[in-house]
């Protein structure tokens, strides 16, 4: 089974403002240089919870992130990289 009407409009909400905004997202894809399955699976990793949260957010406040709720949100993700790291690379030694 598909997406139902509203999961499809959550995902092309993501996908709009995604593409609102491709400098961001291309220097940052740019900035990791995916040489290595470690750096594709963070990539991923955070693109996942980027979507998640964003979606969650414009659902729940019927808006983007202002300047600095973005910048927040960048804090964040920028904090916690080192913990995403630390995840992948012990699930991929695992395998």
């Amino acid at each position: 089974m598909g997406l139902d009407v509203i999961e499809e409009k959550n995902l092309n909400d993501v996908i709009s403002y995604a593409l609102d905004y491709p400098k961001m997202v291309l220097s940052e894809a740019k900035s990791l240089g995916a040489t290595s399955l470690e750096d594709f699976s963070f990539g991923l990793y955070v693109g996942f919870i980027c979507g998640v949260f964003l979606d969650g957010f414009l659902q729940r406040n019927k808006r983007y992130l202002g300047l600095e709720e973005s910048s927040d949100f960048h804090s964040i993700i920028l904090k916690r990289t080192p913990e995403m790291r630390l995840k992948i690379q012990t699930h991929l030694q695992r395998k």
